[in-house]
């Protein structure tokens, strides 16, 4: 025996740790959270993970060693079985996202190629999409916002931005782009920008007012908000930007604060010229009262040197009073005779003030230059001091340190100084003087004050009435709220507004807000024709106020009212008006006119959105009736059309099995009735199809009515004895033959009679009649008129919906004869084809249709 003994222990520690590498792998797989399958190259699975399992909603033990194509037919033509099979093929990964509607998910998926297939890893990723969905929407949105938004890298330049960012600094989108940021502040904000974005940096998020640069090289203030841009790994990308123009309300902050420094000013003017006025007063030294004048003129003023010259007869000027800053050269005592003075001294006697800036522009006047050096002037400003008509000197402020520019509140400071200093020669004149001027600037306060408040207030009521009126889609109930708010918000005496029909050319009151005196007025409708002038103004989009002198006969009034009309007009056409009352000696303000205005451009904002939803909800319920109909004509027409194919398959197998040629001939008898019952439904469906395509042909003959008719009715003759019904038939003896198409008349008086028959009870009346009838023109031909009555009764809602198209009487048919729907519809046309008109009346228990034709008016034969 020989016994062959190999040691096999590396191969079993080998295949020990190939399955745990297997199992190791295994439970890889079975934890990661993506989604994997492996396929051979059969296309077989070959293994899935519970992850895969769930998301293709198979098990398994379903799946496994079956063919991916099989099991899933609905991955056939999608970009993942192009992209395995190519993967396959060319062993390269792949790597796409696609939506599978039959799971309705989007994966990612991941394809690696290997010799023995493939393996797939996918990852649900519809949420992810839905967020992306969401956020090319909230950009669309954005891009569209009316404030303006960009976007800017590292390095400050612009990289995306919408229309009204570029519109608000006049560049075109495509013009920013690649920008520098830089370029777009005002040189002088940089550095305040500059800090806004270290602190972006340190917080996230900075706010800053700036003023920006336009394409143009002009100037407006900005709002700035500036947040800091990441990536999805922290990375920071750079910024955006939001802003928003706030030019006008920088505009309004600076003019109240020159208005709160013109008060401050005047507010000092007047305490420094009390002061000195109550000095005057008490003190009977006038040097006393000079040198205390200079001492606070050049304290308010801050300058270096205040001194009032004193003139005389022979045109020298002293010093009598000075105050000078520490430093200066003192001139007090100083005398001089200057050229310049000389000519200026009619303008003294004007009390025209004498400005300079900067003396070294006085190059016509070098000697008086020269003395300006030597007294250490640079600028001077001197207004002169009048007694009565007669120029008695001069006060001057001197800027000795540098040039200076006088502003015209220092100019009328020194000018008002001066006049005080006259006090001294006119005590009780300048005291009288100092009073008005007191009193009138505190009306001045006093009314600037009033006017502010009542503009805040007439900001907050616009605010109120557009918040409302724009938070409804009610018209009546936006016409409400901006009248009442108006009356009261106003108080005035009485508000309305009226709605317009242009086409009847009428005024309808239709809300009103009466507080006090005025006749209620609401509902009256006015025609324009009444007020021609007045609403030729309105209709052109003009407001206007007036004291009407004719009492208003359609608002009655015990007494005179001033009235305020304006349009609600918008971009279309003039909806409306809005009117004011008010007692007669008073007149409606600039500010409650503007506001007027701005609530009716509100209100016909709103009023035309409401008319637009309104407008598209009658749509929705129309699109909605319309689709009911066609619901109900297409199962109507099914039927019919099922109907008689059924009959005639029915007949044919009964004919193939028949050998009775009685009962033969009696199911052909069926076929062709049948057959003919299709092809009169096929030529309803086509001859409303031609009729509302405007390609119906007419051949127009001379027809006899008389022998047409007869002809005509004797089916439906029989068709009422069968169902014990009346028909009567009443032809005029001398009834003319008419001119039209034979074929077209024929079908409209069988449809009538056709739908009389039906909709008539056992034992009721049809009476069909045909008479001439002349129009009134006697150039016109003569015509017929024709009626079909019968005892059937329409409810008055379904007359005017009795010629629509698929359209049937509810309840109408109680012996379920069926119908299309189509054949009055196919009456109408056919009688408008033939230049005529039908009507129809229900009433007392009688239903009747009214035809009238006139003859066509191209030549025919008699045929």
């Amino acid at each position: 025996m020989v016994v062959n003994c190999h040691d096999i222990t590396d191969r079993k520690k080998v295949e020990e740790a190939l399955r745990a590498a297997n199992r190791q792998i295994f439970n890889i797989l079975e934890s990661i959270t993506d989604a994997f399958l492996s396929l051979d190259n059969e296309w077989r699975l070959t293994y899935l993970n519970q992850r895969a399992a769930q998301l293709i909603r198979r098990t398994q033990e379903e799946v496994l060693k079956q063919n991916l194509w099989e099991i899933f037919p609905e991955l056939v033509g999608t970009i993942l079985e192009r992209e395995c099979r190519r993967s396959l093929q060319q062993q390269t990964p792949a790597t796409f996202e696609e939506f599978y509607p039959f799971l309705k998910t989007w994966f990612e998926v991941r394809i690696f190629p290997a010799a023995e297939g493939l393996s797939v890893f996918f990852v649900d990723v519809t949420e992810r999409q839905q967020a992306q969905a969401e956020l090319l929407e909230m950009s669309t949105a954005l891009g569209n916002a009316v404030e303006g938004i960009a976007r800017l890298d590292t390095a400050g330049r612009f990289i995306a931005l919408n229309r009204a960012y570029a519109e608000a600094l006049g560049y075109e989108q495509a013009e920013m782009i690649g920008l520098s940021w830089n370029q777009t502040i005002h040189p002088d904000d940089l550095e305040i920008i500059t800090v806004a974005y270290q602190q972006m940096l340190q917080d996230g998020k900075a706010e800053v007012e700036v003023r920006a640069l336009r394409k143009d090289g002009s100037i407006f203030y900005n709002e700035v908000v500036i947040v800091a841009a990441y990536d999805w790994y922290d990375q920071f990308l750079g910024h955006h930007c939001f802003t928003r123009d706030i030019t006008e309300r920088k505009t309004a902050e600076a003019a109240l604060r020159q208005q709160a420094e013109r008060e401050r000013l005047m507010a000092g003017l007047a305490k420094l010229s009390a002061g000195i006025a109550h000095r005057i007063r008490q003190s009977l030294n006038f040097t006393e009262i000079l040198n205390t004048t200079v001492s606070e003129v050049r304290q308010f003023l801050n300058v270096d040197r205040v001194v009032i010259y004193c003139c005389n007869a022979n045109g020298d000027r002293t010093v009598i009073a000075e105050s000078v800053e520490p430093g200066c050269r003192s001139i007090l005592g100083f005398k001089r005779q200057d050229h310049l003075i000389e000519q200026q001294h009619n303008a003294y006697r004007q009390g025209k003030p004498l400005v300079v800036d900067d003396v070294q522009r006085l190059a016509d006047f070098t000697q008086f230059q020269q003395a300006m050096r030597e007294l250490q002037v640079q600028a001077f400003l001197s207004v002169p001091i009048l007694h009565g008509n007669q120029f008695w000197g001069m006060l001057v402020a001197h800027q000795c340190n540098a040039p200076r520019h006088w502003e015209s509140y220092e100019i009328g400071l020194l000018e008002q100084l001066a006049t005080q200093v006259a006090i001294a020669i006119q005590q009780s004149e300048l005291y009288g003087q100092v009073q008005r001027l007191n009193t009138n600037l505190e009306i001045q306060v006093q009314e600037r004050t009033t006017q502010l408040e009542q503009a805040l207030h007439y900001e907050a009521m616009l605010k109120r009435i557009t918040d409302s009126v724009r938070d409804s889609l009610d018209e009546d109930q936006i016409l409400q709220n901006a009248v009442q708010e108006l009356a009261l918000g106003l108080d005035v005496e009485g508000c309305d507004t009226a709605m317009y029909d242009l086409q009847q050319e009428t005024s309808t009151i239709r809300y009103e807000y009466i507080c006090t005196g005025i006749p209620p007025a609401k509902g009256t409708c006015i025609p324009m024709s009444e007020n021609s002038d007045q609403y030729a103004q309105l209709l052109q989009g003009q407001y206007f106020q007036f004291c009407p002198v004719i009492p208003n006969p359609f608002r009655p009034s015990p007494r005179k009212v001033a009235c305020f009309v304006c349009p609600i007009v918008d971009d279309q056409s003039v909806m409306g008006d809005l009117w004011l009352f008010q007692q007669a000696s008073e007149a409606f303000t600039e500010l409650e006119i503007r506001l007027v205005q701005q609530v009716a451009n509100q209100c016909a904002i709103a009023i035309r959105q409401a008319r637009l939803y309104q407008a598209t909800q009658a749509q929705v319920t129309a699109l909605e009736e319309l689709n009911l109909l066609k619901d109900d004509f297409l199962s109507t027409v099914s039927h019919e059309l099922r109907t008689p194919m059924s009959n005639m398959k029915m007949a044919i197998h009964m004919l193939q099995n028949m050998n009775s040629p009685e009962r033969q001939q009696q199911y052909l008898n069926i076929l062709q009735a049948e057959c003919v019952r299709e092809i009169e439904l096929i030529n309803d469906l086509l001859d409303l199809q031609r009729l509302e395509a405007a390609s119906y042909s007419l051949s127009p003959v001379v027809v006899d009515l008389q022998s047409c008719v007869m002809n005509l009715i004797e089916p439906f003759q029989s068709r009422a004895r069968d169902r014990q019904q009346h028909l009567q038939i009443e032809l005029s003896p001398d009834l003319p033959p008419i001119t039209t198409d034979r074929n077209t008349l024929e079908r409209i008086i069988a449809e009538l009679l056709n739908n009389a028959c039906k909709y008539t009870s056992p034992a009721g009346e049809i009476v069909l009649s045909i008479q001439e009838h002349n129009p009134a023109p006697p150039a016109q031909t003569a015509g017929i008129t024709m009626t079909i009555r019968n005892q059937a009764e329409i409810p008055s809602a379904e007359l005017s919906r009795i010629f629509d198209k698929f359209y049937r009487v509810p309840n109408g048919d109680r012996w379920k004869q069926g119908g299309t729907g189509l054949g009055l519809a196919l009456v109408q046309r056919m009688v408008t084809e033939l230049g005529g008109t039908i009507q129809v009346t229900s009433h007392q228990g009688w239903t009747t249709f009214t035809v009238k034709l006139l003859p066509l008016s191209i030549p025919l034969t008699q045929g």
